[in-house]
């Protein structure tokens, strides 16, 4: 029995700023670093065997203070990123791709941590914009990917860092139509720092908790 975390990055400077006034890839405020210290304190008692994170900033900030108390390093997956890509121009028609960190400067930030060797000195993106049918598709080969090499490893819990919009297309894929069509109805939005856990047992997977949040204090949710 396999279980995994997956939890959406602490408050970024584009989730506090209008979409016209958003960068590429942005650090943590204030309070999406003091999610981040509450989400990893919460985390202590858990024994965990990977940690994973997108190469987004506001994803490897949050993962650093859960690798911190953990001590345990993070894998830098070049898969995990959010829909769209790392990209100039927040506002609808104006996207463009933009490189992202490259590995020298990952590296040099997260000494340690493993970081994906399909990262290039150039950056991880220097693409077009996603399309959201590329970002299905890109989910599907993250399951395939959990299923084949992570959730077969045994009884373990393992937690993933990623985004919101990401976070949704992992979960469609991981469990179905019939939960997007409950989410659609019944599930709120996506929480900064929020915890969503999944189960991987006998081919399937089984969601226990959507977005928890009761590791954050009031003052500290954000969405």
């Amino acid at each position: 029995m396999s279980r995994l975390l997956l939890i959406r990055h602490a408050q970024s400077a584009n989730n506090a700023q209008s979409p016209q006034h958003r960068v590429p890839d942005p650090g943590l405020t204030l309070v999406g670093y003091q999610q981040a210290k509450a989400t990893a304190t919460a985390l202590r008692g858990y024994t965990i065997r990977n940690l994973y994170c997108s190469p987004f900033l506001r994803a490897m900030e949050t993962a650093r203070a859960i690798s911190e108390v953990l001590s345990k390093p993070a894998f830098v997956r070049s898969d995990l990123f959010e829909e769209g890509g790392c990209y100039s121009g927040h506002l609808p028609g104006m996207e463009k791709g933009e490189p992202g960190m490259g590995r020298s400067e990952l590296c040099s930030r997260y000494p340690g941590w493993n970081i994906d060797p399909s990262i290039a000195q150039s950056g991880w993106w220097g693409r077009p914009f996603e399309s959201t049918q590329e970002a299905i598709q890109r989910a599907g080969v993250v399951r395939n990917w959990l299923e084949n090499e992570v959730a077969t490893k045994g009884d373990h819990w393992d937690v993933m860092i990623t985004h919101a919009d990401f976070k949704r297309l992992l979960l469609l894929e991981l469990l179905g139509a019939s939960w997007g069509q409950q989410h659609d109805r019944q599930l709120g939005s996506l929480s900064n720092a929020g915890l969503t856990m999944v189960e991987y047992t006998e081919g399937t997977w089984i969601m226990h908790t959507y977005n928890a949040t009761t590791h954050l204090t009031g003052d500290l949710l954000t969405r």
